[in-house]
């Protein structure tokens, strides 16, 4: 049963895989945390790891005079202000984590204004399990007395956030990092399974790769998985193709700036959305290559 939310230093509207893990972050950190999402099971395991649930917005505002917003979509985004500006209370801070596009992100913080929250521009950097390893970069822009105010959050999100400055700037770099990690997929994939088509072991693989020039983030964190052969249940296919590179692509497009190497790394994951890997994360690229080419691992 979710309980009702009390006092809360700050409230999640969003308890998603990237929203619960901050979530459970900051619980673990001993910060008071209220929740709101529409999925029950959300609710219950954010319930059950510490959380006090909220069963509205209205009410997170009514409590919470922080509030993070980790949503899966713009049309959610789009909601969840509908419902803050609506609904009453005297305000406060607003950290949105949502990878969107500058203008979008502005047009949020001027209707929440009006309301009487002040809205930071934040960005995250990171899968859940790079959060719980502490891999992750925050981002951070807008209004310095908003940011002042939740600093004590944010420094338990992260050691040591970004200051990006003006409003709309980590959403710029939120979307930069991601065009690169769209196309480190493709090569830390692309790296192990030629490594394996060639007969050494994955292990070996991983060890080597990761003591040299060529190591990535993205390949200690993902190939990890992939010499593995562990692909956790994900929806990152589906956020990369149908959300966030629909805005990658209209910030270069607007910009008039070519990313010649975007467009394969983009269509290789849209060509794992027609597999069997299609809802699990993106290392599994791997899994994809070596299954078209034949690849026969060696096993110890």
């Amino acid at each position: 049963m979710v309980e009702t939310a009390q006092e809360s230093e700050i409230g999640f509207i969003g308890l998603g895989s990237m929203g619960s893990c901050l979530a459970r972050r900051l619980l673990a950190r001993n910060h008071r945390v209220a929740g709101f999402d529409p999925s029950p099971d959300a609710m219950r395991d954010f319930v059950a790891a510490g959380g006090h649930g909220a069963a509205s917005i209205a009410e997170l505002t009514a409590h919470a005079p922080a509030l993070l917003l980790a949503l899966s979509s713009f049309g959610a985004f789009q909601r969840v202000i509908d419902e803050i500006v609506a609904a009453p209370g005297d305000g406060g801070v607003v950290i949105d984590i949502n990878t969107l596009s500058p203008d979008d992100k502005r047009a949020a913080r001027d209707r929440l204004a009006g309301a009487g929250w002040r809205m930071l521009d934040c960005t995250i950097s990171g899968t859940p399990e790079m959060v719980a390893r502490d891999l992750h970069g925050f981002y951070v822009s807008g209004d310095a007395g908003a940011a002042q105010a939740v600093a004590p959050l944010i420094a338990d999100i992260v050691d040591a956030p970004f200051d990006m400055g003006e409003f709309g700037n980590a959403a710029i770099i939120k979307l930069v990092i991601n065009h690169m990690v769209v196309c480190h997929n493709v090569v830390a994939a692309e790296a192990m399974s030629l490594a394996l088509k060639a007969g050494l072991d994955a292990e070996t693989v991983y060890r080597t790769i990761t003591a040299s020039a060529g190591n990535s983030r993205i390949f200690e964190v993902r190939g990890r998985m992939m010499a593995e052969e562990r692909y956790p249940p994900e929806t990152m296919y589906q956020l990369i193709v149908d959300k966030d590179a629909l805005v990658i692509a209209e910030m270069a497009r607007t910009l008039r700036h070519p990313l010649p190497m975007f467009a394969p790394a983009l269509q290789a994951h849209v060509g794992a959305l027609s597999t069997r890997w299609a809802n699990t994360d993106p290392a599994s690229l791997c899994a994809v290559m070596e299954e078209r080419s034949g690849v026969e691992r060696r096993r110890p």
